[in-house]
């Protein structure tokens, strides 16, 4: 959310901030040669075999100070969306309670959305008696395969909101039913709604017919893959990756 990303970065510029008078001032300018680099600081030349160290050292100290330049900014404006949040619910909270009562807000700051999303309650698919197999998240919850777990534990591990096999109204063959995505999860800046399904035996034929019927009834629905729906997949070759799940969150849910 806004506010750990704020002290992220807080923290991040104070540890990095402290740079000795000499080093700030040396400056390094790099030429390209038909076939390397030469460098020189201060405008005398460096042997990039003797001192490469040295030329690390203040590659990465340019690099840095660019760094915290933009993140001092960046800082600035997240401390200003966090107060025009706070400003924008305001508008409801500060009127009468007696006019509040007769109206919902249109607005709503983005900790009191997360907080319904995870206090909704629901009747999800379930599991058939026969269905023997447990997989238990971390939360308690119980998921269908492996993978699911891994998935779940993975969205709590980086804070996204998420409901399991959470019921969604869809318009199916000209009827409207409750269709079950693997997750419904909430972009913890934005408060977007996602559908993040996981398809785990892509190499199976049949499998994969289910897989795109399933995708084509998002997408008559107005729910785009890469837009409102994110995909995760994995076969009995190439299993699933808790990079990719990272990457997929960070992409899609922050």
């Amino acid at each position: 959310m806004i506010q750990e990303k704020i002290l992220y970065e807080q923290n991040f510029l104070e540890k990095n901030s402290k740079q000795g008078p000499r080093e700030i001032g040396e400056k390094l300018i790099c030429k390209k040669s038909k076939t390397h680099y030469d460098y020189y600081v201060d405008g005398k030349y460096i042997s990039k075999r003797k001192d490469m160290e040295r030329l690390r050292k203040l590659v990465e100290r340019e690099y840095r100070g660019k760094l915290l330049a933009e993140l001092r900014i960046e800082c600035k404006y997240l401390r200003r969306a966090l107060e025009a949040d706070q400003r924008l619910s305001d508008v409801f909270r500060d009127m009468h309670k007696g006019k509040r009562i007769l109206i919902e807000p249109d607005y709503e700051p983005i900790e009191k959305r997360i907080e319904e999303f995870e206090s909704a309650k629901y009747n999800g698919l379930g599991f058939s008696d026969n269905d023997q197999t447990e997989y238990i998240t971390n939360k308690g919850e119980r998921v269908r395969s492996k993978s699911e777990k891994i998935i779940a534990d993975e969205l709590a591990k980086q804070g996204i909101p998420y409901k399991y096999e959470k019921p969604l109204h869809l318009n199916v063959d000209g009827m409207m039913k409750n269709f079950y995505p693997d997750f419904t999860v909430m972009n913890v800046t934005t408060g977007e709604i996602k559908y993040l399904e996981h398809f785990g035996m892509v190499d199976s034929s049949n499998y994969l017919k289910n897989t795109l019927s399933k995708l084509d009834i998002y997408e008559k629905n107005g729910l785009l893959v890469g837009r409102e729906v994110i995909l995760l997949h994995e076969s009995a070759y190439r299993p699933l990756s808790s990079r990719v799940i990272t990457d997929y969150i960070r992409e899609f849910l922050t």
